[in-house]
This record gives C-alpha cells, sequence and structure tokens, in this order.
C-alpha cells in the first residue's frame, strides 16, 4: 500500500491517564491519500489487562475483550499503517500520548517525532465561533457520527472532517508539504507476530447494545 497520506486514529480508552494505569481497548485507523480520500479502514478491539472502564461510554465489555489480542500483538501492522504518513485525531495529543505510552510499555521508542495534525485544533480556522467537540464540527459539516465513541466511527468521521477542511483550502501546498514531511520519516518496522485484527463485530456486536 502506499504510505502517502494521512492516517487518522481513534483510541477508545480504559481512562484519560496514558502514563498511569489506563490502557487501550479499540483503535481504529483510516488512511486518506495527500487530496483527503478516504483509502482504507482498520479497527481493533485490544486487551488491555484490566477491566474495560467506562462501558457506559464506549460499550465495551470484559466479554467483547475475552478474545481481543494485546497491543503488543496488533503493534507490528499498526506501525505499518501509522508508518510515513501525517498521524491525525481530533485531539491528537490525547491519541498521541496513548500510542506513545503503549508503544513504550512493549520496549518501542520513535526515533523522531512523529508528524501530526489535530482536527479539533483546525476548527479554530476552518469553523470559527463554534465548539471544537468532534460531534458539534461533525453537526455543522453534515458528516455522520451515529454510534460515537466507537473507534471506528470517530476515526472515519475525523478523516472526513479532514477532508473537509482540505475542500475549503485554495492552496493546498501546505497539506502536501505536510504529507510529504512524514512520508520522509518512516517508522521503524516491528516482526508480525501473526495475530488478527480483531474488531467489534467479531466479539459479538448484540453486545454493545445493551448499553446503548
Amino acid at each position: 500500500m502506499s504510505s502517502t497520506g494521512f492516517a487518522t486514529i481513534d483510541f477508545e480508552t480504559t481512562g484519560l491517564f496514558a502514563a498511569g494505569d489506563d490502557r487501550a481497548v479499540e483503535i481504529a485507523v483510516v488512511h486518506s491519500d495527500p487530496d483527503g480520500t478516504v483509502t482504507g479502514r482498520w479497527d481493533t478491539l485490544i486487551d488491555p489487562g484490566r477491566g474495560p472502564g467506562p462501558t457506559r461510554i464506549h460499550r465495551i465489555t470484559a466479554e467483547h475483550l475475552s478474545g481481543a489480542p494485546t497491543f503488543g500483538d496488533i503493534a507490528p501492522e499498526l506501525l505499518g499503517l501509522l508508518s510515513g504518513r501525517v498521524l491525525v485525531a481530533h485531539n491528537v495529543s490525547f491519541d498521541q500520548r496513548f500510542l506513545l505510552a503503549e508503544l513504550g510499555r512493549i520496549g518501542y521508542r520513535l526515533e523522531n517525532p512523529l508528524v501530526s495534525l489535530c482536527t479539533m485544533q483546525l476548527a479554530r480556522h476552518y469553523l470559527p465561533g463554534l465548539r471544537r467537540g468532534l460531534s458539534s464540527c461533525c453537526e455543522v459539516l453534515g458528516i455522520d457520527l451515529e454510534g460515537a465513541h466507537r473507534a471506528s466511527v470517530d476515526a472515519l468521521a475525523t478523516a472526513k472532517l479532514l477532508a473537509a477542511y482540505m475542500a475549503h483550502t485554495d492552496d493546498r501546498s501546505g497539506w502536501h508539504a505536510l504529507a510529504a514531511s512524514a512520508a520522509a520519516r518512516p517508522l521503524p518496522a516491528l516482526a508480525s507476530r501473526g495475530v488478527a485484527w480483531y474488531p467489534r463485530e467479531r466479539a459479538g456486536e448484540p453486545l454493545a447494545l445493551r448499553f446503548g
């Protein structure tokens, strides 16, 4: 696959403190090309080695996680999906903190800072005067966010938000330069453990609906 463009991510977590006891329980990645067109989507639950945290928010239960891989299991494929791409998220500092914390727990250290982009911060320019939460941004632009706080839903909505920003930019040279900068910094690879990703559908999605 091409390694040029953007990788929008979203984590669902057991809590807010990446450097403490909180862990990732789900991640989604959405690829977009340098012009913002979505070209691929991936997601998986992650066994955090502890309870799932705020089930009322992310609707992930211990039952869902019983067959999920660990972060170390999915890290090689995740790094491959992120390598050479601009890391995008809505509140990217939150998702990047969890990414770096989880990578650190398996002994992986980045040689260079990630090239990243925050759609929440960009809302100051593209959607001035509005509340900058993902739901508010998506509502004003007509982007579907049904099923929010599911990583695959939030990541896709954020990728579409990025595309909307790009569509309202007359000169896209800045976007392309950012993508080129990320392409020049590929991430060191890890050997695959051969573990398949485990999206919610495999875990029995109807379980989640009990908490809707």
